[in-house]
């Protein structure tokens, strides 16, 4: 996998997602510095965070979650998930019918 930057799409739509949130008020200022890699789930756009060293880091839960839409008409449900400390750890994008994400989510 390529270690990389979020893209600025990216950042907007956790942002966007977020920044309501208490852990989310904490976690957007980092989010231009944060390393992703995709993940291999076929095309729909899910990054996990990547961390210097050994990953130890544990799933701690959603913090939110909400549905979109592809270009195609078909349900996105992005959500962001969290580590155990309550660190940004995952873009989750599940598309309804496991096809690839023709167009990444835009927000308002």
């Amino acid at each position: 996998m390529i270690k990389r930057k979020l893209k600025q799409q990216e950042i907007d739509l956790i942002s966007y997602m977020i920044e309501i949130t208490e852990e989310g008020k904490r976690i957007v200022s980092k989010l231009p510095e944060i390393f992703v890699e995709e993940m291999n789930d076929g095309g729909m756009g899910s990054l996990r965070v990547v961390v210097d060293g050994e990953d130890n880091r544990r799933t701690g839960g959603v913090l939110v979650d909400k549905d979109f839409y592809d270009e195609d008409g078909m349900l996105l449900i992005v959500s962001i998930i969290l580590d155990a400390d309550k660190n940004f750890y995952e873009l989750d994008i599940f598309k309804g019918d496991f096809s690839p994400l023709r167009r990444f989510p835009s927000v308002p």
